[in-house]
């Protein structure tokens, strides 16, 4: 299902307010979003040499 992340004319600036953070929430979420970033950056590289491997042992077979 695709995410739409344009703001339509329809949505009111009460609603956008309310997704808004402020400092003090973002210095609670801020290690937690670069911790995430890291792992996600770490899951990528595994998946992706995981990938190739599997390719090669394909490709090898044929």
């Amino acid at each position: 299902m695709p995410h739409d992340n344009e703001l339509k004319p329809d949505i009111h600036p009460e609603y956008i307010s309310k997704l808004s953070i402020d400092a003090e929430q973002w210095a609670m979420l801020e290690p937690l979003v670069r911790s995430a970033s890291n792992s996600v950056k770490r899951l990528n590289q595994l998946l992706t040499v995981e990938t190739e491997s599997s390719t090669i042992f394909v490709l090898g077979k044929v």
